[in-house]
């Protein structure tokens, strides 16, 4: 067995121990999640059909396609490394090297490795003319032309709004190539680091329009849900998550990516034979899938299925202890605090203990960490513990220092403003658990309140709650420990309303109207 195979074995057993079974058993009944799928440089298996006009050499074709393809799903370097053999095919192939310099513009993520792109696109040429000559045809001068605004001068947000513009005059010109539509869809997407309601809606009619002229196109179907992918607009992402996977089962992410819809409707079965799978896909590819897990994580444990979730928190801790990394000390500290809060400190695992944040300066999930082991003893009577907790967070803010991601920076080694307020609130709320615990039930609820007041106009955050703990269930979890009914049952169903079948709230609400 391979070490990269051997890195995710003790999930894998359990999940393919149960794959045969395609719903939740009865015995089992009882949210930034960065969004990097592996960097995988060989992805086997479907992705999708597309039918790209291009003047590359037939014997290049392939290689072209299948970049496209990995592209529209996020494979970023499997689908560099297939433009670059088309590159090599046809050394002539300007539109190969307008793939390769995509891969490089990571739009959802707001990432964008600008040297990396212009190196790319020197290939062509030394100055925009020259580059922009190469293309064969109009259609491919349009998009050469648009790699040009995307690179050219200006901040990025200056640059990324004139790709935009240029993808869409582009897409107007020729309705029908509908990767230069999906495309446009998808730089939609990415004008603003916030959820834009106005220009999501914008992005999904387009990508609406592409689905009615193909129904399997991987990047309408993907698109689509991102635009979708919160709990108003998640009945309208359905259909395109029902799809997606079965269109693109090649591609690890794609199987995750039907997920976002499944999690804004509370729909745990689907959850997780989504992420099962691209768990799965991600392992066929040699690769892990460390955001798949931890989505998977929680969506076992709203069915109250602790065994495989406790199987993915040790396989991830066993990864930190054999082969540490940035990303996967960062996702154990989140895997082991939703563990703390959703089993309220079960001590199947050891999910108490601090991971090493030394050289991150993402302290996101470590602060989230924190949170839920003072939540936990707090809860159990342990103010002393709890306040070291409380100081050890603090002592991370103190310490941060603000570097917004974009360009030529991973997430890793980053820290936005909103970032750093959001780890703000998760103290304030900390504090408020452990006054109420100290029996200063007013301090504490207000204290509460003003972290809920502090994260009012966040947006939306798909999947598991950012905190783990979102901040109404805790309110709700003191104000039925205070006696207070009827406040707790508007808190947990305030709750509900973001996270649909959120199995903690639902429970807090049968309490608060159980009768005496």
């Amino acid at each position: 067995m391979g070490q990269l195979t051997r890195r995710v074995a003790a999930v894998m057993a359990v999940i393919l121990s149960l794959a045969a079974a395609q719903t939740l058993a009865a015995s089992d009944t009882g949210h930034v999640l960065h969004e990097h799928p592996s960097e995988a440089h060989v992805v086997k298996g479907e992705l999708g059909v597309v039918h790209f006009d291009n003047s590359g050499l037939k014997r290049a074709q392939p290689a072209f396609v299948r970049g496209l393809l990995l592209l529209h799903s996020f494979e970023y370097s499997a689908a560099r490394d297939a433009f670059e053999e088309a590159e090599k095919l046809d050394p002539a192939f300007a539109m190969a090297r307008w793939g390769e310099a995509l891969t490089y513009n990571h739009t959802l993520w707001y990432e964008q490795d600008t040297a990396a792109a212009r190196q790319a696109m020197a290939k062509l040429g030394a100055t925009p003319q020259e580059r922009i000559a190469r293309g064969r045809t109009p259609r491919e001068r349009g998009y050469l032309a648009s790699l040009e605004k995307l690179y050219g001068p200006g901040n990025k947000a200056e640059r990324d709004a004139a790709y935009c513009a240029a993808l869409g005059d582009l897409s107007r010109r020729y309705p029908k190539d509908l990767d230069a539509r999906s495309l446009y869809a998808l730089s939609l997407l990415g004008l603003s680091p916030k959820r834009d309601v106005r220009t999501y809606m914008r992005a999904a009619a387009e990508a609406e329009s592409v689905y009615d002229l193909d129904k399997r196109h991987p990047g309408a179907l993907h698109y689509l849900i991102h635009a979708y992918d919160d709990p108003v607009h998640a009945p309208l992402g359905l259909r395109a998550a029902r799809l997606y996977a079965t269109v693109a089962p090649g591609a690890s992410h794609a199987q995750h990516m039907t997920s976002h819809i499944f999690f804004a409707l509370g729909l745990w079965d689907d959850a997780v034979a989504a992420n099962e799978a691209s768990v799965r896909v991600a392992d066929s590819h040699g690769e892990h899938a460390y955001h798949s897990m931890l989505w998977l994580e929680y969506a076992y444990l709203q069915g109250g299925r602790r065994t495989p979730a406790a199987s993915i928190v040790r396989s991830i801790s066993h990864d930190v202890a054999t082969g540490p990394t940035k990303d996967n000390r960062l996702r154990a500290a989140f895997s082991r605090a939703t563990w703390l809060v959703e089993t309220r400190g079960a001590a199947d695992v050891d999910a108490f203990q601090s991971i090493d944040s030394s050289g991150i300066t993402s302290i996101g999930y470590f602060a989230v960490h924190d949170f839920a082991r003072g939540l936990v003893l707090a809860a159990r009577g342990d103010a002393v513990g709890a306040r070291a907790t409380l100081k050890q967070l603090s002592d991370r803010i103190n310490a941060a220092q603000v570097v917004p991601v974009g360009e030529n920076r991973n997430w890793f080694d980053a820290l936005s403003e909103g970032d750093l307020a959001q780890t703000r609130a998760l103290r304030t709320a900390l504090e408020g658990a452990i006054e109420f615990a100290e029996g200063h039930h007013a301090q504490g609820l207000s204290q509460v309140r003003e972290a809920i007041a502090a994260t009012a106009n966040m947006e939306f955050e798909y999947g598991p709650p950012w905190s783990a703990k979102p901040f109404e269930e805790l309110l709700g979890d003191l104000q039925l420990a205070d006696g207070q009914k009827a406040e707790a049952a508007a808190s947990f169903e305030r709750v509900l309303v973001v996270h649909p079948n959120r199995r903690l709230a639902l429970e807090g609400l049968k309490a608060s109207k159980a009768p005496p």
